[in-house]
């Protein structure tokens, strides 16, 4: 559940620093010399601070820590000159993403913690980071959250319609007891989908949406493009943005095996299945770049986290450290 909202990329080698000052600066061993050298790195360079930042941001979402007084007092002196444009730019950076998608259109687990409880609080049915959970609907369609997702269910006399805010969801639909039945769609911040006797998933990413069949048919109409509806079959998974489908491919079955607890990886690399892992993790979870290309296979519990990195450790020549509970790093071994 890394933060992906900060253009500003940070090297892997120096969060690991600072996650080790975090850990040494709250240890009851720290001394006089250590915070010395510990504010001789932080004034070394910008991205330092950076880092420290990141640091610091995750650890406030897990636990209660009171920096002393002197932390906070060199981190506030390095920073005040920049502290004012970096809140400018990240400003304009989220108010630019909500004007051009119109709605919530990034993964729940990429906002803030009070985004996410906003969220949460007024969608129908949530999930929280590394939750998935199963609904049944009123018209017997089944619908399964995957992390961190909220949902809203707007049941109506003349038409069964899901808004999706964020996340993903695998849908079943069931034959409506109505007479006459009514549509069953699906809509999101780049589109209508409309179900035809189906099951499918739905996955909100930054400013497009995934489509995945696997049973049926979905029709997809995009929001800004209301004449160009088009109908993908089973078998088949697209993106689409506000404007237009893209061409369908062959649909990837891993992208279902999340509701059963699993995470599938077919020959992906470490950092890509670490992405997608991410998702499920409580924190920071980053690979190093030297492991990054390594290949993974196999399927993963996505419920018990330990024995996934146990999982990695045997299947591959790294090991997974973590500084917190929720700074996690798989570095070579």
């Amino acid at each position: 559940m890394t933060n992906r909202l900060d253009a500003d990329a940070i090297a892997f080698g120096t969060l690991q620093q600072a996650a080790k000052w975090f850990a040494l600066l709250r240890s009851d061993s720290i001394s006089d010399s250590d915070r010395i050298s510990w504010q001789k790195w932080l004034s070394a360079n910008a991205e330092h601070r950076r880092a420290w930042a990141r640091v610091e941001a995750v650890s406030q979402q897990f636990e209660t820590f009171t920096p002393e007084p002197e932390q906070s007092a060199a981190v506030n002196a390095l920073d005040a000159a920049s502290r004012a444009r970096k809140q400018r730019r990240r400003a304009l950076k989220m108010l630019t993403l909500l004007c051009t998608t119109g709605a919530v259109s990034w993964s729940v687990g990429q906002l803030e913690p009070v985004q996410r409880s906003w969220l949460a609080f007024s969608s129908d049915y949530s999930t929280a980071v590394g939750e998935t959970r199963d609904v049944m609907l009123a018209d017997g369609s089944q619908v399964w959250l995957n992390t961190a997702s909220a949902l809203n269910a707007r049941y109506q006399a003349d038409l069964r319609r899901l808004v999706l805010l964020g996340g993903e969801i695998l849908i079943e639909t069931a034959k409506d007891p109505a007479v006459p039945t009514r549509p069953f769609v699906v809509d999101t911040a780049q589109g209508r989908l409309r179900a035809l006797g189906t099951r499918f998933t739905v996955r909100q990413l930054d400013g497009i949406t995934q489509l995945s069949v696997y049973k049926g048919a979905v029709e997809i109409t995009p929001v800004a493009a209301s004449g160009s509806a088009q109908i993908i079959d089973a078998g088949q998974q697209v993106l689409f943005s506000a404007d237009g489908i893209e061409i369908p491919s062959a649909v990837d079955p891993a992208n279902e095996a999340w509701a059963k607890g699993v995470l599938f990886a077919d020959d992906l690399t470490l950092a890509e299945f670490v992405v997608e892992l991410s998702r499920y993790h409580k924190g920071y979870l980053a690979c190093a770049p030297e492991v990054a290309g390594l290949r993974v296979v196999g399927a993963y519990p996505l419920h018990d986290m330990q024995q996934t990195f146990a999982m990695l450790e045997t299947a591959l020549p790294v090991t997974v450290k973590a500084t917190f509970p929720w700074w996690v790093s798989i570095q070579a071994r």
